[in-house]
């Protein structure tokens, strides 16, 4: 039996549970790119600052509340634009531009960071949000 989706009010528990579920992916990805990969370019570049890097598990909270709000966003576009993947597109498109692309381009022009690892952390948000909101919105129209 497929159940419909109320527009006019988004559905809390599902909307916790795709978000849940997004930041979950979101945070796998990032550790396996940013954790694994590519920790040997942020270790250098924290130590050219005379850092070492640490306090990266305030990402994890963090992360699961953009999931949160990604599902939210999606939940808030279903009035005007119906279920589906591109509605879902819209939301990832939208905390995407917020949460990866805003932020590492402000640090850009302060030249703290290598511009490669900045556009690196915008590339993968593409691919975090995109991915993270359509299982999100999978699970939240279930």
């Amino acid at each position: 039996m497929k159940m419909t989706v109320n527009l006019a009010r988004p559905n809390i528990q599902r909307l916790i549970l795709g978000g849940l579920a997004a930041g979950l992916f979101i945070n796998a990805v990032e550790y396996i790119v940013h954790g694994v990969l590519l920790n040997p370019q942020w270790t250098a570049a924290f130590a050219a600052l005379g850092k070492t890097p640490k306090g990266w598990t305030i990402f994890i909270p963090s992360n699961f509340v953009v999931g949160i709000i990604g599902i939210w966003t999606y939940a808030k576009f279903l009035p005007n634009y119906g279920p589906g993947y591109k509605t879902a597109l819209r939301s990832a498109m939208s905390i995407w531009m917020v949460f990866w692309v805003i932020p590492m381009m402000a640090l850009q022009p302060l030249a703290i960071f290598p511009n490669v690892l900045l556009f690196a952390t915008i590339a993968v948000g593409l691919l975090d949000s995109i991915l993270a909101v359509l299982l999100g919105a999978r699970i939240y129209q279930q």
